[in-house]
């Protein structure tokens, strides 16, 4: 076991930790830019090469949020990569937070529109990650875990039925625009806890409360392991979701 002993509750990121959703990026911050009308029998499919691909893969490490993809699409368009978060960073405030929050909302509404016209499409775009959908089965009814992510949490609960998980909605958590360890805060005060994030920048490996962990398998980016505190990889990920206790009934 690598949680302390006493933890009340675990909190796991969706996107990088839960969920593979590489596929469901690309594709739908591409239609939002595009554009693209979506009322055909099969959405639209993007024309790109190998190499503009690449480049927008090796951009998802520094995404927080959704709106982040379409910036991206913006750097793999010009041939470039950004050499590190601060210089991805630096081209977010450039847009500036109306324009950031515009691009957010057209976003999303391009996600309900696939998700009402391309149901089955849209949801085979987001991969879990192997052995997930069984470790967050033996969780469904345990109130102490928890799914805490930048994605909205209808979106999330219906990718998790497409893959036979039950989770409820009211242990989903979408953080809008607080960070997500002053939002575990906000639910459960200084209980111990545990994040799981494969975000560096979501983590603070000193929190007086919260053991935060970075996921191996998620989207991190090159050199940035070696920044964290406490790192687990998948398979040991799996075991602390599968054996992270319920809480005792009384009687």
């Amino acid at each position: 076991m690598r949680f302390s002993p006493g933890v009340s509750d675990l909190f796991l990121d969706f996107d990088g930790v839960l969920c593979d959703s590489l596929e469901e990026c690309f594709r739908s911050s591409w239609l939002t830019l595009t554009g693209a009308p979506l009322d055909d029998s099969q959405p639209p499919e993007p024309s790109f090469g190998p190499d503009y691909r690449a480049r927008f893969n090796a951009c998802r490490p520094f995404i927080r949020s959704g709106e982040d993809y379409l910036v991206v699409h913006e750097w793999a368009a010009r041939g470039l990569v950004p050499r590190n978060q601060a210089e991805f960073d630096q081209s977010l405030q450039a847009k500036g937070p109306e324009a950031l929050a515009t691009m957010k909302t057209k976003l999303y509404a391009v996600r309900d529109q696939l998700l009402a016209r391309h149901r089955s499409s849209w949801l085979a775009w987001n991969p879990l990650y192997p052995g997930v959908a069984e470790a967050l089965k033996l969780q469904v009814t345990n109130p102490r875990v928890w799914i805490l992510s930048t994605k909205k949490a209808e979106f999330i609960v219906q990718i998790l039925g497409h893959h036979g998980v039950s989770w409820p909605l009211e242990r989903t958590l979408y953080t809008g625009t607080q960070k997500k360890l002053d939002l575990i805060h906000q639910r459960i005060g200084t209980q111990p806890s545990v994040l799981i994030d494969d975000q560096i920048e979501h983590l603070d490996f000193h929190h007086p409360s919260c053991a935060c962990f970075l996921a191996l398998w998620g989207y991190v980016a090159p050199g940035v392991a070696a920044q964290a505190a406490a790192t687990l990889t998948l398979p040991e990920a799996l075991e602390e979701i599968r054996s992270f206790p319920h809480p005792r009934r009384a009687g």
